[in-house]
Formats: C-alpha cells, sequence, structure tokens
C-alpha cells in the first residue's frame, strides 16, 4: 500500500488541501481533478505510479481545501494561479499536469499559457469545454450576476454516510466503491447528520464559457507531449467530439473501455500502465 500524506498550501488568501504520493520519486505530477470531486479521486491511480511524486490537489471549494470570499468566482481560469502558487511552494520549476475532465481543461489551458513550466500533460476524459451556443451569453451573464448576489443555497443533508453516497450515485454513471470515495472527502457532518462540503457557489452559471476558438488556439498551442486517455462512456465520446481531436495531431489519444470516472474504477490499473509508459524517460 503507498503510502499518503494531506498537505495544506496557504495560496491566495486560503489554504487548498492535498494528497501526496511517492515524495522521493523523480517525476514531479501535480493532479487536478474534476468538477464537484476531489483528490480522493486519483487515489486507485496514484498508488499505481510509484515513479511520479504526485500532488493531488482539492480545487478551492472542494474537499478539504478552504471555500473562497463571498464574491470571489470559481471559473476555469482562477484556478491557474493557484497551481503555480502550489508548484512554487513545492519548489517545482517544472512539473507535470494529470487532470480529469475539468481539470484536464484547466491543465490545457496552464500548458498553453505557461508550456516554460509544464513538461507533459496527461489529460483523462476531458480536453474540449463543454458545449455552448455563445448566443446564450447575456443570459448566462445575467444568470452569473443574479447567482452571486443571492445568498448561498442551503445543501441537502443525510441521515447517513451510505445515504449521502446513494444520492451521488443516482448523478453519476460510477461504481458505489468509486462513489464512496469521493463521498468520504466531500461530506461533513453538521448536527448529526451529513452534507456536502463543496462551496454552493460552485453549482453558479460561470460569467463567460470559453469558445470553440479559444479551445483551438490553446490547443495549438501546446508544444509538451501530451496523452488523452478517453472513456467509451465518457463526456467527449458521447457528445460526438473525438472527430475534433484530428486536428490537434500532436495530441496522442486512446478510448478505452469504462465511464466518465474509469481512473477510479477498475480499468485504473489500464490507465496506469498507459501512464507508466508516458512517463518513461522523464527524469523531473
Amino acid at each position: 500500500m503507498a503510502v499518503v500524506q494531506e498537505q495544506r498550501f496557504h495560496v491566495n488568501a486560503y489554504q487548498l488541501a492535498a494528497k501526496e504520493w511517492h515524495a522521493d520519486a523523480a517525476v514531479k505530477v501535480i493532479a487536478l481533478h474534476g468538477w464537484l470531486d476531489n483528490a480522493n479521486s486519483f487515489d486507485e491511480l496514484a498508488a499505481r505510479l510509484p515513479q511520479c511524486h504526485i500532488v493531488a490537489l482539492d480545487s478551492p471549494g472542494h474537499g478539504f481545501s478552504d471555500h473562497k470570499q463571498q464574491q470571489a468566482t470559481y471559473n476555469i481560469w482562477d484556478d491557474l494561479l493557484d497551481i503555480l502558487a502550489v508548484a512554487d511552494a513545492l519548489g517545482w520549476q517544472q512539473f507535470h499536469l494529470m487532470g480529469h475532465s475539468r481539470g484536464a481543461i484547466m491543465s490545457v489551458l496552464l500548458a498553453a499559457a505557461m508550456p516554460e513550466r509544464v513538461l507533459s500533460l496527461l489529460m483523462l476524459d476531458g480536453i474540449f469545454p463543454p458545449k455552448f451556443d455563445l448566443q446564450n451569453s447575456p443570459q448566462l451573464l445575467a444568470d452569473f450576476l443574479n447567482g452571486y448576489r443571492k445568498p448561498d443555497k442551503k445543501m441537502p443533508s443525510y441521515n447517513s454516510l451510505e445515504d449521502a453516497i446513494k444520492a451521488r450515485l443516482k448523478a453519476a454513471d460510477m461504481s458505489e466503491a468509486a462513489v464512496q470515495k469521493i463521498v468520504e472527502r466531500g461530506v461533513k457532518k453538521v448536527a448529526g447528520k451529513y452534507t456536502w462540503v463543496a462551496d454552493p457557489k460552485l453549482r453558479l452559471a460561470s460569467a463567460i464559457r470559453l469558445s470553440p476558438e479559444h479551445s483551438d488556439a490553446m490547443l495549438k498551442a501546446i508544444t509538451m507531449p501530451a496523452l488523452l486517455l478517453l472513456a467509451e462512456r465518457g463526456f467527449v465520446v458521447r457528445e460526438g467530439a473525438v472527430e475534433r481531436l484530428q486536428q490537434y495531431p500532436h495530441i496522442v489519444y486512446e478510448i478505452l473501455p469504462g465511464n466518465h470516472h474509469f481512473h477510479m474504477e477498475q480499468q485504473a490499473e489500464l490507465i496506469a500502465q498507459r501512464a507508466q509508459q508516458f512517463y518513461q524517460g522523464f527524469s523531473a
């Protein structure tokens, strides 16, 4: 069993929590989870990559990390400064990025903007921002403004951990074991009941959505080795976006069995094999 350490980083006026594996390994990897997930989502994969020093963050408002202040936003680009601050705190001038879903999209943005710092990209069932009709941008901005002016919605509560797991299972194509991992780091006990720790503002509309043109420019700017592992039942395949990948021959991709959270399921072993092959030859 791999030794896991809990870490905390003070960045940008709040505390970020993280899990750390294989601290003596040479390949330095920052792992970024998906929306409303947390660092536990990398447990299965990180344990199988002993050559990698992996630091998996709880993004702001998720897991054990602090919520942002009342008027602060959770736009996808807001996380990039946090990632750089964590890398600086670790003393990592250069590092690898491993991202799942929203974390994969963040990885693309940071790698495109700061190629001198990012050595490689390993993306897990995520690369393109969700489809969005730009004609709906005025309404999106209105939803954002109205959402932030209202008090936070009360999160649902459950009588037991098992009830919280059942609720998450209804909303996701995941095994019960995988959901339990997310829930264990994603709930807290208040007045004898369990409720989600995620900041309610994470569910509000973004002010602006990235367009396909934004995404195209970022992906064409990727210069470091990049591997995209897609799930057969994942978002990219389901949205019919695989054809778009032909525009980016520098990004190697493979479709593997499984659901959107395949790195938490029995496919973790197969994904770890692909990751080990990808990281061979890197010494930093």
